[in-house]
């Protein structure tokens, strides 16, 4: 008897819908998350600068040229300004400072003066960054400057940089703290807030 010649059954081919939703699984599987870290609190408390030995400090008073000057905060920490004094500037943001002076400033005039301070030089900022970076180092800008700002003044990356591991090392009234950076995030994904503006003596560390 002869047998009928086999039927090659087509193997069952998997959708587009299947494989696209394949492709979303494995590429969500294989992405990171952001970090659970409060970016926005942290940059809003570290926006301002804060003033350090060295720096130069431009003094303006509305209508009250009494108070005007240019003035470098001595190694105490201390300026002195016309009439008021003393006053302790390191540690503290230009806002502050102003104020104070505009407050110890007013037994002298009818009206409380309307003070402004600006940071006109910056000597005391320096942030380091350290590990696998083209140029590791102590670096002194002459503005405040933010983590992918310092790693460019580093060089950027070595071939044997993980940037998703970087870190951020910060000393403050809290203690000794690392705070995360991460990269891919900030740079692929857009999530600027992520990219925070260092505070002078802050350590970029690359892995």
């Amino acid at each position: 008897m002869t047998r009928a010649p086999a039927r090659n059954t087509p193997k069952p081919r998997p959708t587009l819908l299947a494989a696209l939703l394949l492709a979303v699984t494995a590429a969500t599987g294989c992405g990171s998350s952001m970090p659970k870290f409060d970016y926005d609190a942290e940059r809003k408390a570290t926006s301002k600068y804060s003033i350090g030995p060295g720096d130069i400090l431009e003094v303006r008073a509305w209508s009250q040229e009494a108070l005007n000057q240019r003035t470098t905060v001595r190694p105490d920490g201390f300026i002195t300004v016309p009439l008021v004094g003393e006053v302790l500037a390191a540690g503290r943001t230009a806002l502050d400072i102003g104020a104070e002076i505009g407050k110890r400033a007013e037994k002298y005039y009818t009206q409380k003066p309307v003070v402004s301070v600006e940071v006109a030089e910056l000597h005391s900022y320096r942030v380091y960054v350290v590990g696998e970076v083209a140029r590791p180092g102590e670096f002194t800008p002459t503005a405040q400057v933010t983590v992918l700002q310092a790693i460019a003044l580093a060089g950027g990356f070595s071939r044997f940089a993980d940037p998703d591991d970087i870190v951020i090392v910060r000393r403050d009234a809290f203690g000794e703290r690392r705070i995360p950076f991460p990269y891919t995030h900030v740079v692929d994904e857009g999530q600027l807030r992520a990219n925070l503006p260092l505070q002078s003596n802050d350590t970029v560390v690359v892995p």
